[in-house]
């Protein structure tokens, strides 16, 4: 399958769920496929994400449980994601423009449903002023405020134990990092496994390789070895296979624990271990592992917590977050290297060519 027939098979999904989403105003794609070439091959075992847009009150957008809902389904052999937006997200070009998560994909026109021409309208608008400098610099005070806001997570968030809930935050953080990367380089949004290349790209490119060494450090990833992340990987696989099958409770990532998406988190780590990047894959293990973990721990059969609580510490000694000294000690770390790495990200907009006043 190549982008354009992913991107095909996708429009042809929402219209097949048409008749169940009232209230649905738009949809469009985001993520990684936004940036391919409709020739080049779409890699099936990721996921094809796309925002589905509702009117302000449609039933869809009401919670159904504690965290926030996504549509994870498998279609035609894609592994299709929706994430679930309210139309005030996209009340006007400036709300969008201020928007990372939507404002590249709206200026590119990645539209695969738009009956009242809402993102068509908001294309028009967006594009000549995308690169405007207090839009960039909006865009990255989103991202700032969102990793405030998970920073925030870690002492409040009851769902998970203590340490797996530090790790999982913890390991979370870099999405915004690698978020900020991109809005300050003015490049395509990306997510994923691949979220950690891209800070290592923009602050290596920009000379702060010893800053991407400390966010490695910070993760604890930054001195394993591909051996290692394969034992891991096969730990993890087996732990994930039996989290799909006994998962009842809510978790915060449950929105990935479903069978369709294995490949998504095995063929990512391995494709990163087999370009050379073990401590990245590591990176990416890390959300698939804990949260397998915590469903065993909360859900499983009491033969398997066991050998499940022992397999994690040794997992989170790994990584050198296996106490809660440890733990507290990378959250005092990271505040002021987060900071580090947005005036990384005000330096490159302050210089770069296409960004204009």
């Amino acid at each position: 399958m190549n982008v354009a027939q992913a991107k095909q098979t996708a429009a042809a999904w929402v219209e097949s769920n048409l008749a169940a989403w009232p209230g649905l105003q738009a949809a469009h794609l985001v993520g990684g496929i936004t940036s391919l070439a409709d020739h080049a091959p779409w890699p099936t075992h990721k996921d094809l994400d796309m925002h589905l847009v509702f009117a302000e009150g449609s039933p869809a957008l009401e919670p159904k449980g504690p965290f926030p809902e996504m549509i994870e389904v498998p279609y035609e052999g894609l592994s299709i994601e929706g994430g679930l937006k309210s139309i005030v997200e996209y009340r006007s070009v400036e709300a969008v423009l201020a928007n990372p998560e939507i404002a590249h994909h709206i200026m590119v026109g990645c539209s695969l449903y738009d009956p009242h021409g809402i993102l068509a309208g908001l294309e028009r608008g967006v594009r000549p002023e995308y690169a405007r400098r207090r839009w960039v610099q909006a865009r990255l005070a989103y991202e700032r405020e969102g990793l405030a806001g998970v920073l925030a997570m870690r002492p409040v968030d009851p769902a998970m134990p203590d340490l797996s809930r530090g790790a999982m935050v913890l390991g979370y953080t870099s999405t915004f990092i690698a978020a900020a990367c991109s809005v300050a380089t003015l490049l395509a949004p990306t997510t994923g496994s691949r979220g950690i290349l891209r800070t290592r790209d923009v602050l290596c490119g920009h000379r702060h390789a010893d800053l991407y060494e400390a966010l490695l450090e910070l993760y604890g990833t930054a001195t394993v070895r591909a051996a290692e992340v394969e034992a891991f990987l096969c730990e993890g696989m087996a732990a994930f296979d039996l989290a799909v099958a006994v998962r009842r409770s809510p978790h915060p990532f449950q929105h990935k624990l479903h069978a369709h998406l294995k490949p998504y988190f095995v063929e990512s780590c391995r494709n990163l271990i087999a370009e050379g990047f073990p401590r990245e894959a590591m990176l990416w293990l890390t959300p698939f592992y804990h949260s397998s973990i915590d469903v065993i721990l909360t859900d499983g059969p009491e033969c398997e917590k066991a050998g499940a609580r022992a397999r994690h510490e040794r997992f989170l000694a790994a990584i050198g977050l296996d106490s809660d000294t440890a733990m507290s000690a990378a959250f005092d770390r990271a505040v002021p290297l987060f900071d580090e790495c947005f005036a990384v990200a005000d330096e490159i907009v302050a210089c770069h060519p296409k960004i204009v006043d």
